[in-house]
């Protein structure tokens, strides 16, 4: 490059002080809030999604997008909403389902009858050994384990669980899930 073909730093300094500047408009600061409050920040789990619950795309795409619908959810205990989802062939007698757990609440403790996989999609956890998890954790408890999970911070944690069954510690047989039926009794 020649020095006839060099730009001076000095007009452009002017160049770019000439030009007027602008806010982003309206419209694409509510298209980007938009994007980071609606379900398509789900979207990177999608993939995982459709392994564990052996989902076609569309369907496991069709479980995340319900995760912003309040009126889908069920209550389960104070401060935690489930929704339950049947998943493919491949989990077998497993079910499929989206939980929801404010802040300031746990999920109960519980034992797994067969093994339990969880995908938190949002927020954070934190069992009663103290260790925490976030957002794009995958965590696999074995059957006959038991755990509590307590949210962290302020922000709703949600995750999809893949389960067999759970049985509710201290409490009665009546909170345990353990089919279609049981699941059933919280609808009410």
């Amino acid at each position: 490059m020649s020095d006839r073909d060099e730009f001076d730093p000095a007009v452009l300094d002017a160049l770019a002080l000439g030009l007027p500047s602008s806010a982003p408009g309206l419209s694409l600061r509510d298209r980007l809030l938009q994007a980071v409050s609606t379900t398509g920040r789900f979207l990177p789990f999608l993939d995982r999604m459709m392994k564990i619950f052996d989902l076609p795309e569309a369907q496991a795409q069709q479980e995340l997008d319900t995760i912003g619908h309040a009126e889908d959810w069920d209550d389960m205990v104070p401060g935690v909403k489930f929704r339950d989802f049947e998943g493919g062939e491949g989990v077998g007698d497993a079910h499929g389902g989206l939980v929801r757990v404010e802040p300031g609440h746990s999920f109960p403790r519980h034992s797994h009858v067969g093994d339990e996989t969880l995908l938190l999609l949002q927020g954070r956890l934190e069992d009663d050994k103290g260790t925490q998890y976030r957002a794009g954790d995958t965590l696999v408890s074995p059957e006959g384990s038991s755990h509590e999970m307590t949210v962290v911070g302020d922000e709703p944690v949600v995750y999809a669980a893949l389960v067999v069954a759970i049985e509710f510690e201290g409490g009665d047989d009546d909170d345990d899930f353990d089919d279609d039926e049981d699941l059933d009794d919280f609808d009410d």
